[in-house]
């Protein structure tokens, strides 16, 4: 069994489109094709089949994207342990980051890292939670910085930050005001929130539950910043991260509204798969950021 049929299997398999996975892994659709058809007349079974203008995976297809995930992860094992016995002289890191990790903590690791190892390539991929582990279980990311878990038993979780959400509003808004309002006080409020599968709204859907309060959500956005322009421009206010407000609170351009019985605070995680063979660059990479809480 070929390894570069099995990439161009799991690429289709992602997307779903042969046009699409060619992009990905640099070949024609024709190409691809072909080699899927290899891979199938080798295995005996069809492991996509035509559902109208879809692709969609047969039950043969389904079983084989586990061991086709594992024989490519054994491969970039095999390339990472080749790769140390040149130390940290060459190599690259894929990193996975969710939102908040990834615009606002990961880039000062990353600066840091490269001032010493300036020969690594870092790659950056930012996503919500869900994409991210996703990532690291498809071996798409060497390791990632999450805002929440949600995967299974695939994936070794290490603790790293804790992040406060805070509640903000335009300086001009009434609650700007106050010092403090009750959590009782949100219900008459506009709301702008994260999309699901942000780590950041799951965190504050499971304490607003465990408070029995609903809140009127008036807008969704994919990224703090978009959240932060909306409630500058008045559309309504949010839980954000700390981290991702730190400037707009230092130039008072945006406020923070202490609301009595309701902390709201999360774990920022570093997880990675447990049969991977993590990289001296990866662990000297995980062991600066554990060192800059």
């Amino acid at each position: 069994m070929d390894v570069r049929d099995l990439q161009v299997f799991l690429s289709v398999a992602k997307h779903l489109n042969f046009t699409r996975a060619g992009e990905e892994i640099h070949l024609s659709q024709p190409s691809v094709s072909v080699r899927i058809r290899q891979l199938e007349s080798e295995l005996g079974l069809k492991l996509f089949e035509q559902l109208g203008k879809k692709v969609a995976l047969t039950e043969a297809g389904l079983v084989l994207i586990p061991y086709a995930n594992r024989v490519m992860a054994a491969v970039d094992d095999a390339q990472h342990a080749i790769h140390e016995l040149q130390g940290l002289e060459r190599g690259s890191l894929r990193i996975g980051a969710s939102t908040t990790p990834g615009m606002y903590l990961i880039p000062k690791t990353i600066a840091h890292f490269k001032d010493r190892h300036p020969k690594i390539e870092i790659h950056l991929g930012i996503k919500d939670t869900r994409q991210v582990e996703d990532g690291v279980i498809r071996n798409e990311f060497d390791f990632g910085f999450v805002g929440g878990h949600l995967a299974g038993d695939e994936v070794d979780v290490l603790p790293w930050f804790t992040d406060q959400l805070v509640l903000i509003a335009s300086a001009s808004h009434a609650l700007a005001r106050k010092r403090s309002v009750k959590a009782e006080d949100l219900r008459k409020e506009r709301f702008i929130f994260r999309e699901p599968g942000s780590a950041t709204r799951a965190a504050i859907v499971s304490h607003l539950r465990r408070c029995d309060l609903q809140l009127e959500v008036v807008m969704e956005m994919e990224n703090p910043e978009s959240v932060k322009k909306a409630v500058q421009s008045g559309l309504g206010i949010a839980f954000i991260s700390k981290f991702a407000v730190e400037a707009e609170l230092k130039a008072k351009t945006l406020v923070a509204v202490r609301v009595r019985g309701l902390g709201i605070n999360r774990e920022l995680k570093i997880v990675h798969r447990k049969d991977k063979h993590l990289s001296r660059a990866a662990r000297t990479f995980i062991e600066l950021a554990l060192a800059r809480k």
